[in-house]
């Protein structure tokens, strides 16, 4: 509903006007009203109409002119069109009709002049809004909408002038108020169903000729758009945990665009030769806007760190497909559906979606249930679900995010996914298939965090929040926070933190920033009065109830981190949080407390701290970092527990053997049979544990001691330097000493070059300008093998991508370096050469090696620099018959990337040959997928089905075809595991791959 539309229409003679009445501009020169309005009795109209179209309040932008009735209903019904003698423009959206579905009373408003309004002689605008019962009205001539009218004047004629008002349902005209009910007191009004005049061809074609849009009716009030516009409310609240439940921020008012950078296949990440691990942009493309990635063609998967804004990211892509739909019924976007990750377990897919969406948008207007059916069917023609996967990582056992991963491979057409969550193993990612990509979500540009901080200042009602952020991001910079600052979760803590204290120092590290915000948190819930409100609220039991309840909000943060151990690290993390809460003596119910009144009373405490948030019947931690947090807590708050946990945790003591494998952490013979201590994992909870631990405890003393010391090796200067960059607060002397190690290691002549490499770069991280002289210094060392300086030069491009192309260039053409390594150089400098501006090395007569896939691989490298000249040279080499097998489908398949058709119809032809390698044939059948998907379908089905092909290649292109199209791979695998001529084995894969399962 416009408000520039809003027309006031008055019908009489020259010598005044006989009857008021409202109006709606549907076009330039056309206004809908009533009738009886502009008539002074059927088929006679007014000889003076003259309309007002605007809203008074707008009183520069009103137009007013002379009008004429140009059509009436052909049945009589009380509707009409104005044809005005000038046209109005309104600038923005046309005019969206619609028709009521269903059967729930749908919200309505319109804007009109009634009687009752008027004071002083003329008439003000009533914004009349109530309820619409779907379900209420007749037929013919009583086929009439019933408009409960919220406030409604008293008076038989109070509603006088009403009459001709547009009625909007959800921002759709859904009809024209024609009168008030007798029959009810004149409280309620009747309207004449736009689809009972929009469907008209004389009405049609006039809103066509003045240039409006041809009306169709859209349907109001259907499962799907409950479901978008509950979808929507909920999104616009912020992920993260606020200083004040409920006042938090939109997200849309701190939400900063995020990047993401394209990770290639695991395939494509290690050398088939040489193992070179790639890292950075030798692995990945540039980053890009997630918003232009993440559209939804296909299904992928998001990593990011602890804190790292994947929520966030998923709850602007839901933003912006539901708005999508809700505003353009005609998007060809599919429908976006946000779910947690443990809510796909156990459960068919349509079955838990639906679930979960009900259990969620309950609190969001949702307030009856979607049908069971809801998700199976798309939800429009052509269109699928886009369903948001949040929280993978939060899935503590590996067989359950196995089974939501195979859920994902192996859903209908129907769907696509956005999977996010922190990297997990390839062996678990591995489940979507080779064809699904993998995004890394950057952490915020350091370009950005002003603008991120002053969203957030403004949001928070600081003063000169401009200001405020620069001297913000002056002092994070003194603290040495800007890295740690990057990190979204982090930065939204620090700036909640500066806005209520805005003289305190910045805290030192991240587990000093939890301790803070969490303690801001919990002054900020004694200032409303939470003991107070506890004892009221059970004061009706007496005073043993209300001691009780203020023992249980004095005990809050000892229940979050009892509750928080419990959910990390027992054998049943998918216990509700309030269950486990029950066991904690501050949680005990007091005697003659009705047991369903203390667990409301419980979990609206819990949620009264900001750190937790209802999901469906149970309460949830509202960041997976603030479990790890406290379950640190929960330990160090102990003295007897923090010194068992911590010898468990951190104190793991072991020999180095003579193998080969510890010379790549920098342990040289001396060191052979001797005792140290093997560092744990970098994750998250072990980072807090350490932090929260205070530094003078004897054995974090000793354990920082061990690990900044030769005997630790490149394993424990890593782990250092990895604590470092999740912001870990560590001794100053142990940094020093950190880096000291590093560049001495760097620096050994007798440890392998690639430790000398990994050292430097690990040094980056603390001496960014250290690490970066070395790793260039690596790249011109001819004494250094081709993989360790083709290692450093491309360590080297994030922190200075013109030399690292240098020293790529001149590696390129470096005659003592290996020729594989010679080709990567060149390849690399290629795709940097656009950013850079350092022309790559010339194309060179790479290919002298009789060997195919080395000419395969030369020409694959001259695509990055001569695009016409590589076409040319695949197209010789895909009729070399005197090249091997596999060479040749490689050829074909990097022909493909320069001339898709060309390339294409050599893959079919090798799919199809009955002479070539029966695992190529299935790889080039695949290979089509994203060019003819059709064909790619139909070929690995007749793979699968050969006789000739061995057990072991027709499971292979099932397998495929499994990816590919889960639904005709279904009649296959089941011919193949009833298939007597498959050995055993071979039946008993493909029932298990028929089933869902995989090794």
């Amino acid at each position: 509903m416009d408000r520039r539309r809003l027309a006031l229409v008055r019908g009489g003679e020259e010598t005044g006007f006989r009857r008021v009445g409202s109006g709606y501009l549907v076009a330039p020169r056309l206004v809908l009203t009533a009738r009886h309005v502009v008539e002074d009795g059927p088929g006679s109209a007014w000889p003076r109409i003259d309309v007002r179209v605007g809203h008074p309040q707008d009183a520069d932008d009103t137009r007013r002119c002379a009008a004429r009735v140009c059509w009436t209903h052909p049945d009589g019904r009380d509707v009409a069109l104005l044809l005005l003698d000038d046209p109005v423009d309104v600038p923005g959206a046309a005019v969206r009709w619609g028709r009521p579905v269903g059967e729930d009373p749908l919200p309505y408003e319109a804007l009109g002049f009634p009687w009752a309004s008027a004071g002083n002689g003329r008439r003000r605008v009533e914004h009349l809004r109530g309820e619409l019962p779907v379900l209420g009205g007749g037929t013919g001539d009583q086929d009439l909408y019933v408009l409960d009218q919220g406030p409604a004047p008293d008076g038989t004629k109070a509603w006088s002038g009403a009459s001709g008002s547009a009625v909007f349902c959800h921002g759709h005209l859904v009809g024209v108020v024609i009168h008030d009910d007798k029959a009810f007191e004149n409280r309620r009004l009747h309207a004449c169903p736009a689809r009972s005049f929009a469907a008209d061809p004389d009405f049609a074609a006039l809103l066509v000729r003045h240039g409006g849009d041809r009306p169709r009716l859209h349907p109001v009030g259907t499962h799907l758009e409950r479901y978008l516009r509950a979808a929507r409310l909920a999104a616009i609240e912020h992920p993260y945990p606020g200083v004040i439940p409920g006042t938090m921020p939109p997200l849309a008012h701190i939400y900063v665009r995020q990047q993401v950078v394209r990770q290639k296949s695991p395939a494509d990440n290690r050398s088939r030769e040489t193992g070179l691990r790639a890292e950075g942009p030798l692995a990945v493309s540039p980053p890009q806007p997630a918003d232009e990635v993440l559209t939804g063609d296909g299904t992928c998967l998001v990593v990011g760190g602890p804190g790292g804004g994947k929520s966030s990211l998923l709850r602007t892509r839901l933003t912006h497909g539901v708005t999508q739909w809700l505003d353009d019924s005609d998007a060809t976007t599919h429908a976006p559906v946000l779910v947690p990750a443990a809510a796909l377990q156990g459960a068919p897919l349509s079955r838990a979606l639906v679930d979960a969406v009900n259990a969620h948008l309950r609190q969001y207007g949702l307030t009856r249930p979607l049908p069971d059916t809801f998700f199976e069917d798309r939800p429009g023609p052509g269109r699928g679900w886009l369903v948001l996967v949040d929280g993978l990582d939060e899935i503590t056992s590996p067989a359950g995010r196995e089974d939501v991963l195979r859920t994902v491979a192996h859903a209908g057409d129907q769907y696509t996914f956005i999977v996010a969550g922190r990297p997990v193993p390839e062996a678990e990612s591995g489940l979507l298939g080779p064809h699904v990509p993998r995004y890394q979500l950057e952490p915020f540009d350091p370009q950005d965090l002003e603008r991120v901080a002053t969203g957030w200042f403004r949001a928070l009602d600081v003063p000169q929040p401009e200001q405020t952020a620069r001297q913000f991001l002056t002092a994070l910079g003194t603290a040495g926070l800007t890295e740690l600052a990057r990190v979204p979760l982090t930065m939204s803590m620090l700036c909640q933190l500066r806005a209520e204290h805005p003289g305190e120092p910045l805290p030192r590290g991240r587990g000093e920033i939890y301790r803070n915000f969490v303690e801001l948190l919990h002054e900020r819930q004694y200032a409303a009065g939470a003991v107070a409100q506890a004892r009221a609220a059970m004061s009706q039991y007496g005073s043993d109830a209300e001691a009780g309840a203020e023992r249980t909000v004095q005990g809050l943060q000892s229940m979050l981190a009892h509750a928080a151990h419990h959910l990390l690290f027992t054998d049943h993390p998918d216990r509700p949080v309030l269950d486990i809460v029950d066991d904690h003596p501050s949680a005990k119910r007091p005697t003659g407390v009705p047991e369903r009144r203390w667990h409301d009373f419980l979990a609206s405490a819990l949620c009264g701290t900001g750190l937790l948030t209802r999901r469906s019947d149970d309460l949830v931690f509202t960041h997976q970092t603030l479990v790890e947090y406290f379950a640190a807590r929960h330990v160090v708050d102990d003295e007897e527990r923090l010194d068992a946990v911590f010898r468990k945790t951190f104190i793991r003591r072991a020999r180095f053997i003579p193998l080969l494998k510890y010379q790549a952490i920098g342990a040289g013979p001396r060191l052979w049979f001797s005792a140290y201590w093997v560092p744990p994992g970098s994750d998250p909870y072990a980072g807090f544990l350490l932090d929260l631990t205070p530094d003078d405890h004897p054995l974090k003393e000793k354990f920082l001691g061990r690990m900044a010391s030769r005997r630790a090796g490149l394993d424990g200067y890593l782990f250092l330097a990895r604590q470092m960059e999740i912001g870990t607060a560590l001794p100053e002397h142990i940094v020093g000493r950190t880096v000291d190690l590093l560049r001495q290691a760097a620096r050994d002549q007798s440890l392998a070059g690639i430790v000398r490499v990994i050292a430097a770069e690990t040094l980056t991280q603390i001496n960014q300008a250290d690490g970066a002289a070395l790793l260039q210094e690596f790249a011109r060392d001819h004494a250094l093998d081709s993989y360790s300086r083709l290692k450093a030069a491309n360590e080297l491009i994030q922190f200075s991508p013109a030399a690292a192309a240098t020293h790529l260039r001149e590696l390129a053409q470096d005659t003592a370096l290996d020729s594989y390594y010679r080709r990567v150089a060149m390849c690399i400098s290629a795709e940097l050469s656009p950013v850079t501006g350092v022309e790559p090395p010339p194309a060179l007569a790479l290919d002298a090696s009789p060997d195919g896939r080395h000419r395969v691989e030369a020409a694959r490298v001259l695509a990055k620099i001569d695009p016409a000249a590589a076409t040319e040279r695949l197209r010789s080499l895909v009729v070399d018959h005197s090249m091997p097998s596999h060479s040749l489908f490689a050829a074909a398949e990097a022909l493909m990337e320069l001339a898709p058709a060309e390339g294409a119809m050599l893959l079919r032809a090798f799919a199809l040959d009955p002479t070539r390698d029966g695992f190529q044939r299935v790889q080039a059948a695949a290979g089509l997928s994203d060019i003819d998907p059709i064909s790619t379908g139909e070929l690995l089905a007749g793979l699968a089905r050969e006789p000739s092909l061995d057990a072991g290649n027709r499971l292979w292109a099932a397998q495929r075809l499994l990816w590919h199209a889960p639904q005709p791979a279904q009649p296959v695998l089941r011919e193949l595991s009833a298939d007597t001529t498959l050995g055993r084995k071979h039946r008993r894969q493909a029932t298990r791959l028929l089933a869902g399962k995989r090794r």
